[in-house]
Order: C-alpha cells, then structure tokens, then sequence
C-alpha cells in the first residue's frame, strides 16, 4: 500500500508540473468575476447592451463557487496524498494557519484600531469576536455581525469562515476512508447533504442572506473540487475530461434558466439557491476540468501569466476590494467630488481595482510571503501543496 502511494505521489507530481499552475489562473479569473460583481451595475441602463450585462453581473458571486471547488480539488488532494505520513495532521493545520491567518488577524485589527479611533472601540470588542472565531456566518449570531463600529467592511468575511468549518471536519472525514472509490462516495454523500440542506430551507421558507453563508448551504461545492482531486488520482479522470465539454454546457443552460425563473442571478431566492447552485458546482468543476487539459483554449488562457499573477495575490485582493471600500469611496469623491451617479459608479470601479490590486501586492510581498516561507519548515510538503485556494465573498 506504501509502495503503491509513493507511486501515484511521483505520477502526480509529473502531471502537476505540468497543468496544475493553470489552477492559479482559474483563481485570478474567480477575482476578477468577484470583484467585477462587487463593483459593477448597469442593470438599470436604458441602454440594452449596457443592461443585459448589469443583469449577467448580478451572478458575479458565482466566483465565490469558483473559489470552493478550487479549493477543494487542491486541499483534498493534499490532505489524501499526506495522509498517513508523519504529523500530516500538524502539518495540514499550521501550513494553513500561516497562510491563512496573518492576513484575515490583521484585518481584523485594523478594522478594531478603526473602531477605537472612531470612539466606538468597545463595541467593536463586544462584537468582533465573532469573526475571531470564524463564526460570522451562524445566523444565531448575526447580530453581532451588523455592526461593529468600524467604518471599514467585513461582511465578505463569511466565506473564509465556510472554509475554515469545512477544513476544521474534513481532514478526519476524509482519514476515515480507505480507498479513493470510498472517498468518492464521501464527496458525492457531502454534495446531496448540501442540496438536502437547502431543500430543507426552502420548505421551511428560510432561504434568507442570514442562511446564505451558512457552512451546509456551500459544502456541496468544496465536495465537488474533493471529487474532481480523487478522480485526478485514478483512471476515471479521462472520463471526466471527455464530458467535461457537455457538462459544461447543460449545467450553464440549467443555470440560466434557475435565472430565469428566478427573475434574476442574485443569489436569493429558491430557484437559485437550491437549483442553480447545484449547476453552478458542476459547471465550474467542468471549467477546471478544461484547465487541466495539456493543451486547448481554455488551459492556454487560464496558463496566461498576468492571470496567474493575479491569482497569486488574489487572497488579499479579495480581503481589500471590500474591507477598504470606504476608502474608496472616499478617495473617489476627492477625484471627482461633483461627478454624477454614473461617473462616480464607474470611477469607484477604477479606484477599487487599482487601490485593492496595489494593496494587495504589497501585502503578499511584504508581509503575507514572510508567513509562507515559514511553511517550508514543516515536513510532507510538496510543489503543489503551494497552490492552495482562498475563497472570496
């Protein structure tokens, strides 16, 4: 068994020299849909082309899908190809703890020195705690989520959390199985928990933004990038490249039309968040599918440089587009202090983008790199283990 696992770890490490870094570019695409989503409109245009495309904005949170099923393909992955090794536990947990934390803690200090500077410091104190322990997204808890008196932005900051509960259960769900055909069935057994879950909200007509960013609500599509991982580890992998194509193609018709039926792409409502979602999974799981072929379009473009750039600061891009938002607004006003709405929209997009990208390289070159060298530290560690996926909100 040993013998066989150091084998499929050397044939996955040749495949990931080769297609794996094209994943960095399906995260630089899941940032740009994000944070085009937060910054866009023109749904109310009277003119057409400008409409139709403020209308297909509104499913801009789709990138936050994105982000899951990127990220389940990657840690599940991980977690399979170490587990059993000496401290693969540890190791799991510190590698992400130092990726992960030294950004979101210190975010969550700035945003309490904001509070203390603007007198309301102790508020912040009795209501931040939530977010310390990755708890935003419980809806018992949402009103210490409302308002913490910063000025600065934290609702995005419940899809870390959804991230940090799956991973938190995860690894010990995943120990539990022995063979990849076992772990398969745990993804596929997660993904319908999910839909039963949002069914279950459905009925009890609580499909709510409270409910929304709950744990249960999103698991199907962190399962899905863990199916995509233990397909990549056996034969089935050629299947789901050849249909990869077609999958695509129905889960987006069947996206489209949740959409239509929903009157919308938010994500609210039933059709969306119990159909739509669940064609929305398979279709970006296609899409990475597509990324990972040696060659084609789609791996071409996900493989360009400035978009695996991107993807490489896209953790803290996703932390700063939104939790600066004031500022942005702030610096937009100095700019143009009489534009009108249509041009304080659009510049606000160009100053967020601008500001929240250079923010963003600054952090990962002078503060969040520091953290990650000391990953190498810690044993198991292997080239791809480095491809780990942030999600945004």
């Amino acid at each position: 068994m040993a013998s066989h696992r150091k084998s499929v770890q050397e044939t996955l490490r040749v495949k990931s020299d080769r297609h794996l870094p094209a994943l960095d570019g399906i995260r630089g695409l899941a940032i740009l849909i994000v944070v085009a989503y937060h910054t866009g409109g023109g749904a109310q245009s009277g003119n057409v082309l400008i409409r139709s495309a403020g209308v297909l904005l509104k499913a801009g949170w789709s990138g936050v899908s994105l982000f899951f099923v990127l990220s389940g393909f990657l840690i599940s992955g991980i977690l399979w190809d170490t587990h059993g090794a000496a401290g693969w536990l540890r190791n799991f947990y510190v590698r992400r703890a130092l990726r992960i934390f030294p950004l979101y803690y210190g975010s969550l200090l700035l945003v309490a020195l904001t509070a203390f500077a603007a007198g309301r410091g102790l508020l912040c104190l009795s209501h931040i705690w939530v977010f310390a322990i990755y708890l935003q997204n419980f809806p018992a808890l949402a009103r210490f989520t409302s308002s913490y008196g910063s000025p600065l932005v934290l609702g995005h900051f419940w899809s870390l959390a959804v991230e940090e509960q799956f991973y938190l259960l995860w690894p010990f769900l995943l120990s539990r199985v022995k063979t990849l055909r076992s772990a398969k069935y745990l993804c596929v057994a997660t993904v319908v928990v999910s839909l039963c879950f949002r069914l279950w909200l459905w009925s009890r007509h609580e499909v709510s933004p409270v409910s929304q960013g709950f744990l249960l609500t999103h698991a199907g599509e962190l399962a899905a990038g863990a199916f995509l991982a233990m397909c990549f580890r056996d034969g089935s992998w050629k299947t789901l490249d050849r249909v990869a194509p077609v999958l695509a193609g129905i889960s987006l018709a069947g996206f489209a039309s949740a959409g239509w039926l929903g009157r919308g792409f938010e994500f609210q409502g039933a059709w969306i968040i119990v159909f739509g979602l669940s064609c929305l999974t398979l279709f970006w799981a296609s899409v990475v599918v597509l990324a990972l072929r040696p060659a084609g379009l789609w791996s071409r473009a996900m493989n360009a440089a400035w978009l695996r750039g991107v993807g490489t600061i896209s953790y803290g891009i996703y932390i700063f587009h939104v939790l600066l938002n004031p500022v942005f607004w702030w610096i937009t006003g100095k700019i143009l202090p009489h534009a009108d709405r249509i041009q304080g929209l659009a510049l606000h997009g160009v100053v967020t983008v601008v500001g929240s990208f250079s923010v963003a390289w600054l952090s990962f070159r002078f503060y969040e790199s520091s953290f990650l060298r000391l990953r190498k530290r810690f044993s198991g560690m292997r080239r791809e283990e480095t491809l780990t996926a942030e999600p945004v909100g």
